[in-house]
């Protein structure tokens, strides 16, 4: 059966209401604020409305990180965040860490953000639970060659990409199919949601020009083992959970509706 989750936006109440009651799995994203690693209360908090959901993810900051840097400073600044964010995972007994792969295209030489990027990775890999996986995410990379480079060349079993849809949708020149079809079963997880092509819209399945009929066929094809995370947004979720059902990629629900979460996080940056 296939394993999914739904990502919360941070706003991690109703939505972890909604997964116990329909035994989804969770992705905690209010830990991407640089704020909420440094509140205590934040992860008293959290702990509290996850307790006994599983699996349970957990995305970790991104903002203005780049781990392939050439400056080692801006290095050890993605480094500090990033230890921040695994120590709450570990205290929150996270199963998936997704963190930003961080290139930026047209400003460091290939080969060398590769030789950076996998050297970085590694050693923050080095005193870390095998047990918990960790996906590198695309965001505006142009084509998928550079994020399965870096994948290969670091090397570890539990270091796989999270492949987001949207994100390769509206930020690459390469079509979503081919980056499926490039990256294979190093895909570990998945972001779902739609978009128009020119923008990060986080929309419902069906509700943008992304072809998820044929996006899902190709996962299942290429990547049967990676989890899945529906990463819309509003009236978006319950459109994805309805489209899966009806195209058949999960069991038929007696109620697709799911409750609108409530904003119980500052969502500004």
């Amino acid at each position: 059966m296939r394993t999914l989750l739904l990502c919360d936006g941070g706003k991690v109440v109703e939505t972890a209401q909604f997964c116990q009651t329909d035994q989804l799995g969770i992705e905690v994203q209010a830990f991407v604020r640089p704020v909420a690693l440094e509140d205590p209360e934040q992860l008293a908090y959290h702990q509290t409305h996850v307790a006994g959901i599983a699996p349970l993810a957990m995305h970790a900051p991104f903002g203005d990180l780049c781990p392939g840097s050439f400056d080692p400073m801006v290095r050890e600044v993605a480094r500090v965040r990033l230890e921040q964010a695994y120590q709450i995972a570990e205290y929150l007994e996270v199963e998936h860490l997704v963190m930003h792969h961080g290139y930026v295209p047209h400003t460091s030489a290939r080969a060398n953000w590769i030789t950076r990027s996998a050297a970085f990775w590694q050693a923050f890999c080095a005193d870390k639970q095998s047990t918990m996986q960790f996906h590198l995410e695309n965001l505006l990379e142009l084509e998928p060659t550079i994020i399965a480079d870096v994948i290969a060349a670091i090397d570890l079993p539990n270091v796989t990409i999270n492949l987001d849809i949207g994100h390769a949708h509206c930020n690459s020149t390469t079509p979503v199919l081919t980056w499926i079809e490039a990256l294979g079963d190093r895909i570990g997880y998945v972001h779902l949601h739609d978009n128009h092509g020119e923008t990060d819209e986080h929309l419902g399945f069906g509700q943008g020009t992304i072809p998820f009929d044929e996006v899902c066929h190709a996962l299942n094809a290429c990547a049967p083992n990676a989890v899945w995370a529906i990463e819309a947004e509003g009236d978006g979720i319950a459109a994805s959970l309805h489209w899966l059902q009806e195209h058949g990629f999960t069991p038929r629900r007696t109620d697709a509706k799911i409750i609108q979460p409530v904003a119980d996080l500052d969502p500004a940056s």
